[in-house]
């Protein structure tokens, strides 16, 4: 009974994921009218940061070790500064659709880098939903994809590729050891480092206004909250109890879902890509997400019925 509680509670937090995915695209894209991109990631992940930690200062629950806060540097690093940096870096010169596919190949490399390290491996079937995601996100954005050959694009496309292998790297090796992770105190840690390096490299790079009001606070206020604490939260507990491929899907769905949010919302036009897409895209997290061991129980069970047949 427990073990499908479990089973059903992975599942909601998934689907919850992929929302969460898709309306901060939207809110992301609307509060970056009015303020600064580095600027804004850095605040985000700051305020998320100090809001677990009083939470958990509160509780007496707040947990820091030598281990822990290497590991949290480095998260930081590699999955906060560097993938928004270059993210929000890259959008001034890539369509959004192209930078949302860039993006999703995290779960690519994390597939190559999991077996090199000798990690569980994923499936036939498992790399093919893959194959089918990534397929149905091009066809998605299919009219976003021609750009200009010039060297900033591809600059821009190789920066996206490397943060992504960064990425799925620091969340393979997160993987290894979370089991003995405390988990809220290891995300205020990790957004804290992370954060701090945004705003220092806002401060080096950008210019302009770095006051947040109107639409950019509520975006502001959101992304921390909903995006960042409740997301990333998420995001972990599922790093916990899933393989990687799995857990990462939600970037292949996320980006479809902001379609659709911004169809609803912001009077934005969908097409027959966009429907095609999404099959693509559904079919392939449907199958990212069958368990080995499923159709392994289902083989055992044949067998052992077949057996029940012969003579004995």
């Amino acid at each position: 009974m427990l073990t499908n509680v479990l089973k059903y509670r992975v599942h909601v937090l998934f689907g919850l994921l992929c929302l969460i995915g898709g309306t901060t695209w939207a809110v992301q894209k609307a509060g970056l009218k009015d303020s600064l991109p580095f600027w804004s990631a850095g605040m985000r992940f700051m305020i998320a940061s100090v809001m677990i930690a009083v939470f958990l200062l509160i509780r007496k629950q707040f947990v820091v070790s030598k281990e822990l806060l290497v590991l949290s540097f480095f998260n930081g690093i590699m999955y906060f500064s560097i993938p928004f940096g270059s993210v929000y870096w890259a959008s001034l010169y890539l369509p959004s659709g192209l930078v949302s596919i860039l993006a999703a190949s995290i779960s690519v490399f994390a597939l190559i880098i999991n077996r090199l390290v000798k990690g569980t491996p994923a499936t036939k079937i498992q790399k093919w939903g893959i194959f089918l995601a990534l397929l149905g996100i091009t066809i998605v954005f299919g009219n976003q994809l021609f750009i200009k050959v010039e060297v900033i694009e591809i600059i821009s496309m190789a920066a996206i590729l490397c943060a992504m292998f960064g990425s799925a790297f620091i969340q393979i090796k997160v993987q290894q050891k979370i089991q003995t992770l405390p988990i809220l105190s290891f995300n205020s840690l990790s957004m804290l480092s992370g954060g701090t390096i945004l705003l220092i490299s806002s401060l080096v790079v950008e210019s302009g206004t770095r006051t947040f009001s109107g639409i950019s606070l509520y975006s502001l206020l959101y992304l921390a909250i909903i995006g960042s604490i409740l997301g990333f939260w998420i995001n972990i507990y599922l790093l916990k109890n899933w393989h990687i491929s799995k857990a990462t899907s939600h970037l292949f769905i996320s980006p479809v879902i902001a379609l659709y949010i911004g169809f609803l919302f912001l009077d934005e036009t969908l097409n027959a890509n966009i429907y095609l897409g999404t099959l693509f895209v559904i079919f392939g997290v449907m199958f990212i997400n069958i368990k080995k061991e499923e159709r392994a129980e289902k083989i055992d069970k044949a067998k052992q019925t077949l057996g029940h047949h012969l003579p004995k």
